[in-house]
């Protein structure tokens, strides 16, 4: 018995300095004093933080909007914005390697945005200190929902949007962010990828051991990035379950109605307009998809990649679709 509970303590120290190995000590996170410093080593203009309030949160995200030449604003050309959305435990930072990419900043208005939780965007603190699970009240409500939904939309709006074409990338636990967003947008001229997206259903077990790990006392003795993964778990549970028939349906009626209202112009491509792109998706995922919307709505593949560190390949899966959009809406 002894020896067992001296097991067990090693094993629970070993753990606890792996996540705090992990999650802060080797946990990148720059400021923007050295982005400037790393594009500067570089001689390229760095990308900016910037931020919108909402219901009490402040979303911090990356953006490229000063990086636009003088000619091509002289000239009203405006470019397709590009929205990067990263996985739970990451943050914006990890697409800087898109703001290097000259390819995609000739391209693009780019946009990394630090989720709910993570990077520089912070989850509110409880109000009540009364239950052990009061957290999941005050920081995976009606606000936290609302804001992890339109956030893509507020910060678009911010950033200048009018018209031009929106492709939205997204990875892991941000699929459902993605198709959250999605609803926000005009629809003809917006994508949505959703790269090895996380869209799976939990257990019973997974989200009672969310709700340890986001409890006051457990909290407080985890780094920051790691307790905000499960955060983002319990904030999205509900998208995964009962809202996630509504989501797909919605973006299935969308394609139906372009292609309904526009198809005459689609007829001549010998393609049907497309919008959502799953890229690195499972056979059960996908078979559950299908269920909801049928066959002829969606891209699905079956290969994924890191997206954070081939960027090149991005665009070329961005490129790709635009086969599935009409010539005046395509990326130039």
């Amino acid at each position: 018995m002894k020896r067992f509970l001296l097991i067990t303590l090693g094993l629970l120290v070993f753990w606890f300095l792996f996540i705090w190995s992990k999650y802060h000590f080797f946990y990148s996170n720059p400021d923007q004093n050295d982005i400037d410093k790393i594009f500067a080593s570089e001689k390229m203009t760095s990308p900016q933080f910037d931020s919108i309030y909402s219901r009490g949160y402040n979303i911090k995200y990356l953006t490229n909007k000063k990086n636009y030449t003088t000619v091509s604003d002289q000239n009203g050309k405006r470019k397709p914005y590009l929205v990067l959305l990263h996985d739970a435990g990451k943050n914006a930072t990890c697409f800087l390697d898109y703001f290097k990419n000259k390819e995609l900043t000739d391209k693009f208005h780019i946009i990394a945005i630090d989720r709910l939780g993570f990077g520089k965007t912070s989850f509110k603190k409880p109000d009540n200190k009364n239950y052990i699970f009061e957290q999941e009240k005050t920081e995976f409500g009606n606000l936290a929902d609302y804001v992890s939904g339109s956030m893509v939309h507020d910060i678009l709006e911010k950033e200048g949007h009018y018209l031009e074409e929106i492709r939205i990338v997204s990875e892991g636990s941000s699929g459902i962010v993605g198709l959250e967003a999605y609803r926000g947008e005009y629809l003809s001229t917006s994508k949505v990828f959703l790269f090895n997206s996380s869209l799976e259903k939990r257990f019973f077990v997974s989200k009672m051991f969310s709700k340890i790990i986001v409890s006051r006392l457990i909290s407080s003795l985890l780094p920051r990035a790691f307790v905000s993964k499960y955060q983002d778990l319990l904030l999205l549970d509900k998208s995964k379950e009962a809202d996630f028939d509504k989501l797909i349906n919605f973006a299935k009626e969308s394609e139906d109605d372009v292609n309904k209202n526009d198809g005459y112009m689609y007829q001549s491509m010998g393609k049907k307009f497309k919008s959502v792109f799953f890229i690195g998706i499972d056979d059960s995922e996908e078979k559950r998809i299908k269920s909801i919307s049928g066959d002829s709505n969606f891209v699905f593949e079956s290969k994924g990649f890191n997206i954070y560190k081939y960027p090149d390949q991005t665009l070329q899966k961005i490129i790709q679709s635009d086969a599935y959009t009409l010539d005046f809406n395509r990326v130039k």
